[in-house]
């Protein structure tokens, strides 16, 4: 970092100036098959719509984890309200599909 600094010739404070902190969500959904969830079509519809939703202005990211039978869902996005909204809904659906 300290050489970023020096080579653009700014304060910490300036380079970090434009960067824009947005709200985010992770939610845990207990499974019995993480692979299956992952693969439901209901989901993949539910997380491609909210990825089209949110556009450029947020991300999303549903994974399985690595250690525990869980799908996590993590959203973020310039609405707090809509972010909570999303990853619900893309929580429901994965509950409503392969939840125990």
């Amino acid at each position: 970092m300290m050489e970023v600094m020096i080579a653009k010739k700014m304060t910490l404070s300036q380079l970090a100036a434009p960067l824009q902190i947005y709200p985010q969500v992770l939610k845990n959904i207990r499974v019995y098959d993480k692979t299956a969830a992952q693969d439901d079509t209901d989901v993949k519809a539910a997380v491609d719509k909210v990825a089209e939703s949110l556009g450029n202005d947020g991300r999303i990211l549903v994974r399985e984890s690595g250690t525990e039978p869980l799908v996590r869902v993590m959203i973020e996005g310039k609405d707090e309200k809509e972010v909570h909204h999303w990853t619900h809904l893309i929580a429901d659906t994965i509950k409503e599909c392969l939840c125990r």
